[in-house]
């Protein structure tokens, strides 16, 4: 074990708290032994609790259920497109409109 001046230890052990640190499970012994290595951790996002990992998981599953489900279509760019399934109809003789000429 490390002993450490009173004027270090009040220090970063006051740091240790203020970035709360143990949410990424840092023991204060290993943030005094290198306080410039997980320091950057303050600015990471906490970890998942274990309902949260769950969560995480439920929905990661259904995005996967949801991907199989448009793997079959059409993609223009990376996004999914609809095919038209449309037919354009012959006009018939009848409907052969003609500009009327002045008389």
């Amino acid at each position: 074990m490390t002993t450490y001046p009173d004027e270090y230890l009040e220090y970063y052990a006051d740091r240790y708290v203020a970035l709360y640190l143990k949410g990424h499970g840092v023991t204060l012994d290993q943030y005094l032994y290198d306080p410039a290595r997980y320091e950057p951790l303050a600015e990471a996002p906490l970890p998942l609790l274990p309902e949260q990992q769950a969560v995480q998981a439920r929905l990661d599953a259904e995005a996967e259920r949801v991907e199989a489900e448009v793997a079959h279509l059409p993609r223009r760019n990376g996004a999914v497109v609809e095919p038209l399934h449309h037919h354009r109809h012959p006009r018939s003789a009848q409907c052969d409109f003609k500009r009327r000429t002045a008389q």
